[in-house]
């Protein structure tokens, strides 16, 4: 049997669905901590953001992980296709098991509102 579903249904249902995946009241984030072995010298980049549930020790086990441009080698493909947000496989997993790429837009909407900061490319 075949169902039809509207677009806006469809992106409703997303957003349901990556409210419950994700509770904004419970993320956490930080900027990675930078330790540069030749100077030892320590400081937080901000060109990059884990998002996490629970405490966070230094490990990257995150939910999803922003990297602004600056955090790419400007001649690097990459950078032109920044902000960009990464996913922790298993979250990943469940988001395209679940709707394909088809979720890539309305996550981008919700990052943005939630977060207050520019995705351009889901990787």
């Amino acid at each position: 049997m075949k169902y039809l579903i509207t677009e806006s249904k469809l992106e409703e249902s997303i957003f349901n669905y990556i409210d419950e995946l994700f509770d904004v009241d419970n993320i956490n984030w930080t900027h990675p901590i930078i330790d540069d072995d030749e100077t030892g010298e320590m400081w937080d980049d901000n060109n990059r953001i884990v998002f996490y549930f629970g405490d966070y020790m230094g490990m990257d086990y995150g939910c999803f992980y922003w990297y602004a441009c600056d955090y790419f080698n400007p001649n690097s493909p990459a950078s032109e296709i920044c902000p960009t947000v990464t996913f922790n496989i298993e979250y990943e997993n469940q988001l395209n098991g679940y709707f394909g790429n088809m979720w890539h837009k309305p996550f981008k909407k919700w990052f943005t509102q939630n977060f207050d900061l520019p995705i351009k490319t889901i990787e």
